[in-house]
């Protein structure tokens, strides 16, 4: 799920307005509400014996189109990831349902549908499956940054200090897995010690992202930094970010 656009536009829309491995999953009593697999996969629970009738039409008819119903649900991961990247949500979610009915098992799925959660502001319901996706991949640097950047959303929408604490961890650990591609990680640590208000850590790691990669160096992120405390290294200066 490299390929995935990143989907972190509230925490700059914020910005602007304003470890173990087992160690990562002890973090589900951080979540908000009560929820169970029925609540974020629709696909588990038709609502209507109409309903229940197409998937099981549709099982059938893809169970014959495709080779094995791990290589459909892969495809229809592909779709789903296709729209996602389109901001067609609605789109995004019925490809990712028609992937969990080929292969329940198939943990992009879980991956994707906390991520359209996330676009969608669903933060509690994001949090929920993708910790669930993690269960499974728990040393996937680029999972561990998504499940960061779900409780980074989520403490902008609520102040809840132990989703920061959480997703500094998360991103820590996102780290030690693998370093040389970090661009992203860095990048959400400098966000997350900027809500600190550890302003000198967040240019330290917002010049190690851009320091992997350029596109990066995300203006609106700079001039609210800048004015906060001026960048040690000098590369950025107050009159640059206006």
């Amino acid at each position: 799920m490299r390929y995935w656009i990143a989907a972190a536009g509230i925490i700059m829309a914020g910005l602007s307005a304003c470890s173990t491995q087992n160690s990562v999953l002890e973090t589900q009593e951080i979540q908000e509400q009560e929820l169970t697999l029925k609540d974020v996969i629709p696909a588990m629970a038709p609502k209507t014996a109409e309903a229940k009738a197409k998937q099981q039409k549709f099982l059938k008819t893809n169970t014959n189109r495709f080779k094995s119903r791990a290589l459909g649900s892969a495809y229809y991961v592909l779709q789903a990831q296709r729209n996602f990247n389109d901001n067609k949500l609605d789109s995004a979610t019925i490809h990712f349902n028609r992937a969990w009915l080929m292969d329940s098992t198939n943990n992009d799925v879980y991956w994707g549908y906390g991520l359209v959660y996330g676009r969608q502001e669903q933060h509690d319901k994001a949090l929920f499956i993708l910790y669930k996706a993690l269960e499974k991949d728990q040393a996937n640097a680029r999972l561990l940054t998504d499940v960061a950047t779900a409780h980074l959303a989520r403490y902008y929408q609520n102040s809840n200090p132990k989703d920061l604490q959480q997703s500094e961890k998360l991103l820590v650990q996102a780290l030690e897995h693998d370093p040389a591609q970090a661009a992203d990680t860095f990048y959400k640590l400098a966000v997350n010690n900027y809500y600190q208000r550890n302003y000198r850590k967040a240019w330290e790691y917002l010049h190690e992202s851009i320091k992997q990669d350029k596109e990066k160096e995300d203006d609106a992120f700079i001039a609210v930094l800048l004015e906060k405390e001026q960048d040690p290294q000098g590369i950025y200066l107050p009159q640059q970010a206006q």
